[in-house]
């Protein structure tokens, strides 16, 4: 493709017109009504309702912006390339990178040892492009894996949001570290001189104040009342976000993103998951924000106040000497902790319907 072996006619796309050029509302994103839109200036009469258009996606040649202005604006009709290509040439990466790579990743999905990444390399394109979001590790689908049978914490709630309270006094946002940094700053702190501000997160637990206001002033300190509203407003922000629904295409490059759904059936996929731009993608509507995302962030905002399951994974000698300062941190904290616990115990996903598992009789 790059040395020009293959022939003009296999870059040509065609797509009809489903009303006159002009009454297309997004003319500047379409390329073929560019093209017809072009035509119909120079006299050409055949760009009607119906008619089918080729174009050619094309670059400026000995431009250093060739790729700064839209696809639509870079279509060509095969006639133009023709007539001018000491302008005009063929854009090969846009053909590798949106015609060829995402087909031949869907082929190759299933080999080991292949990734998107490292097809666009073979194909002579940048590979960064490619490259997985870090986001999507934390997006995988988590509904086959049980959340209960994951023993490390920080396993089991990787990729969730921290809690970020609002101080009442300076105003300023801090992470709210889990109830169980008493414990790891206790052992930390038993092993090591203890520094001033080392154990700043277990410091706030233990006088419910703002770790970044100097002034250990009443107006910094958290009410029991304070945490619970703050703690329900970061998760109504969550079941908010689960519920706008966005979807986006797992074609790499389509990425098409929608909150509506698409009613369309094709062959054997299920029903709202094709792809608006088919048939020019074949890719999927992938959900961004699943069940098993909300649930897990709900059960990490629990995790983060349980000061009781903190306890009783203690040994009996080792609990002693935090039993007293966990009781007074579980008063404070106890209104948020009921109030998050009955927000997650609503979400479907953490319940067995038993219904689905028997058959009546």
């Amino acid at each position: 493709m790059r040395s020009g072996q293959i022939e003009l006619e296999k870059y040509v796309i065609t797509k009809s017109l489903t009303k006159a050029p002009e009454d297309y509302p997004d003319a500047k994103n379409q390329p073929h009504v560019q093209v017809a839109l072009r035509l119909k200036q120079n006299g050409y009469s055949g760009c009607s309702a119906g008619d089918t258009v080729p174009y050619i996606i094309c670059s400026q040649q000995d431009s250093d912006n060739a790729h700064s202005v839209g696809i639509a604006q870079r279509a060509r009709h095969p006639e133009e390339l023709k007539r001018d290509p000491d302008k005009w040439m063929i854009d090969i990466d846009y053909y590798l990178s949106q015609q060829i790579h995402p087909v031949v990743s869907r082929l190759c999905a299933s080999i080991q040892g292949t990734s998107p990444a490292r097809l666009a390399e073979c194909l002579g394109l940048d590979s960064a492009k490619f490259q997985p979001r870090l986001t999507e590790s934390s997006n995988q689908d988590t509904s086959m894996m049980l959340l209960s049978v994951i023993d490390d914490e920080d396993e089991r709630y990787r990729g969730c949001e921290p809690l970020r309270l609002s101080c009442p006094s300076c105003s300023g946002t801090f992470d709210c570290p889990p109830v169980s940094s008493l414990i790891t700053s206790a052992s930390a702190t038993s092993v090591s001189d203890p520094i001033e501000g080392k154990d700043a997160t277990a410091n706030f637990w233990r006088h419910m104040r703002c770790p970044r206001c100097l002034d250990n002033t009443v107006e910094s300190k958290f009410s029991p009342s304070m945490l619970a509203n703050q703690m329900k407003r970061q998760a109504d922000n969550f079941i908010s976000l689960y519920y706008k629904g966005l979807q986006m295409c797992d074609d790499e490059g389509c990425k098409y993103s929608t909150h509506s759904v698409n009613l369309r059936v094709m062959g054997d996929s299920e029903r709202g998951t094709v792809c608006p731009n088919y048939p020019r993608c074949n890719g999927r509507l992938v959900r961004q924000y699943k069940e098993s995302d909300l649930y897990r962030q709900l059960s990490y905002f629990c995790y983060v106040l349980d000061a009781t399951r903190c306890l009783e994974k203690l040994d009996q000698k080792a609990r002693l000497p935090f039993e007293r300062e966990f009781v007074a941190v579980g008063q404070t904290i106890k209104l948020a902790l009921l109030e998050i616990q009955k927000i997650r115990d609503r979400c479907a996903f953490g319940w067995v319907q038993l219904k689905d598992l028997a058959v009546s009789i």
